[in-house]
């Protein structure tokens, strides 16, 4: 994301647990969607922008390819129609 026009990454060490069963399991972090390489904020931000704006827009602003956003979106669309009843 851009902040203030500077380019931001975060960067955290997550820690791991192993199972006897299960193997090594990463921790789920409360901040991100597993798989994303998004915030939670920042997939908010993107969905909002969506209902305004183009998705090449969209990544033209955030400094990052089209197909993550589409990405993004198609995730949440699918939980959405997911929990549809008509």
């Amino acid at each position: 994301m851009n902040f203030f026009q500077f380019k931001t990454y975060i960067h955290c060490r997550v820690p791991r647990t192993k199972c006897e069963d299960c193997g090594v399991k990463q921790v789920k972090v409360p901040w991100a969607r597993k798989g994303s390489g998004f915030t939670l904020l920042m997939d908010s931000m993107i969905g909002l922008m969506a209902q305004h704006m183009e998705v090449t827009a969209i990544a033209e602003m955030i400094d990052e390819h089209d197909t993550r956003i589409w990405r993004v979106l198609g995730h949440y669309v699918a939980e959405a129609r997911s929990h549809e009843d008509f």
